[in-house]
């Protein structure tokens, strides 16, 4: 990840938008990977329980084809084989910050837009929150997924 960020900043982006969930799901050992995908997936499963119907094709398919296969790859599968290596909010920060990126606050206005869209969907167990220019899309309390936005810092 290193190579790969620092070839980043050598092209000298304006701007680099960073989603991620935020989970850890790049443990060492089996164990610690399975805990913390078992609090994640089953957030995520709880979201979905009360937001898209049981019967939905479209439910269906992302969790047989989206999330059971990430799931099965987190747990089941060791080295190269494990492509999901999901890192919480604070580890990318770090990573960014080594590799001389600089962090660039989200907007007000794009708090309010993904505010907006979320109460789109009808239920107020969605939430945005917004933490040292970052925001955080959770469900209830937990955060699921972050975004924070970067740049380099020749730029600053």
């Amino acid at each position: 990840m290193e190579r790969f960020l620092s070839s980043l900043w050598g092209l000298s982006p304006k701007i680099v938008v960073v989603t991620e969930q935020e989970s850890n799901h790049n443990g060492a050992t089996m164990n610690e990977r399975f805990v913390e995908a078992l609090n994640f997936y089953a957030t995520l499963f709880d979201c979905l329980e009360l937001t898209v119907p049981r019967g939905s094709t479209e439910r269906m398919r992302v969790e047989k084809l989206l999330l059971g296969e990430e799931i099965k790859n987190i747990i089941a599968c060791e080295g190269v084989e494990r492509r999901e290596r999901h890192e919480k909010l604070e580890r990318w920060v770090q990573r960014f910050e080594a590799a001389g990126f600089g962090r660039v606050p989200l907007s007000y206005y794009g708090l309010l837009q993904a505010r907006r869209m979320l109460q789109s969907f009808g239920c107020d167990a969605y939430k945005v929150k917004e933490e040292g220019g970052c925001f955080f899309m959770c469900w209830q309390d937990r955060a699921l997924f972050s975004v924070s936005a970067w740049r380099c810092r020749r730029y600053d």
